[in-house]
This record gives C-alpha cells, sequence and structure tokens, in this order.
C-alpha cells in the first residue's frame, strides 16, 4: 500500500511539472478521489475480517512470530496465577 503512495506521488510530482495551473489542480484533485477511493476500499476490507485477522494487520510481524509472542504471554499467565494461589 504504501509502495503504490509513493509511486502515485512521484507520478504526480512528474505529470504536474509540464501542465498548466488548471491542468495540475485537475490531476491532483483526480489523484486524491482516486487515494480516497482505495482507503475506502481498505478500510472496508479491514472491517469485514475478524479480529484476529485485524490484530495481524496493524502489527508488522509474522503472524508466527505473534502467534508464539500469544503463546507465551498466555503460559506466563498462568504460571502468575498459580504463583499467587500458592501464596495466599
Amino acid at each position: 500500500m504504501m509502495e503504490e503512495n509513493q509511486k502515485d506521488r512521484q507520478e504526480t510530482e512528474l505529470k504536474t511539472d509540464s501542465q498548466t495551473p488548471e491542468d495540475g489542480a485537475r490531476e491532483a484533485m483526480e489523484q486524491l478521489q482516486e487515494m480516497n477511493r482505495k482507503l475506502r476500499e481498505e478500510n472496508e476490507r479491514l472491517r469485514s475480517l475478524p479480529l484476529k485477522e485485524r490484530l495481524y494487520e496493524k502489527i508488522h510481524v509474522s503472524v508466527r512470530t505473534l502467534d508464539i509472542f500469544i503463546g507465551c504471554m498466555c503460559v506466563l499467565f498462568v504460571i502468575v496465577v498459580i504463583l499467587g494461589m500458592m501464596n495466599s
């Protein structure tokens, strides 16, 4: 997604250099509308995902690494609960 935005910006810069201000404004408006449409589509796609997959979309690590981390945190939680019960 970010690479597409960077390519779009570079193309915009190249195109606007050789155009009149009115053409440039029109082209910029069209590009903004296109980016807005793409962002809406991405937002809709994310809303349709389950909670676990939405979490994975926001955190940029591999799914395997995130699953291992979640598993370790669950084991740590169980250990803390057991130690708390033993001290009571």
